[in-house]
């Protein structure tokens, strides 16, 4: 059995957006060698190491929404290790890759996935 991966630091714009988000928390996942962001217990969100090396996060969006990304961006791919349509990775170290673009695909995971919690959760989460 392998010894469970390094995971990544966190950046601090990263950690900026999810201190906006009510209810919102970075979970280390060792054994994907990744950080989770996740929101009353699902995830929503996955910073992590693609096989080429290169810093992705992944995250939950619309699926056509996604399909628009992928064509407009290269640093955009479907969900590395996610579903295809419902997932998209993100590229963060690209310098062609708008900030603005993986912020607003981080806070829209995260509508996504709150939305779909128990609404006693929901409440919960302020």
């Amino acid at each position: 059995m392998s010894e469970p991966a390094e995971v990544p630091d966190v950046d601090p714009w990263m950690m900026d957006v999810l201190s906006r988000l009510p209810g919102a928390q970075v979970v280390p996942y060792p054994a994907w060698g990744s950080q989770t962001f996740q929101v009353g217990g699902k995830h929503f969100g996955r910073l992590g190491l693609h096989p080429s090396g290169a810093r992705i996060i992944t995250v939950k969006g619309d699926p056509d929404v996604n399909a628009a990304l992928v064509a407009q961006f290269e640093a955009v791919t479907p969900g590395y290790y996610a579903d295809k349509r419902r997932w998209i990775s993100i590229e963060v170290d690209d310098p062609a890759m708008p900030r603005d673009v993986a912020i607003e695909a981080l806070e829209t995971a995260y509508a996504l996935v709150r939305q779909g919690l128990p609404k006693r959760v929901q409440a919960s989460l302020g």
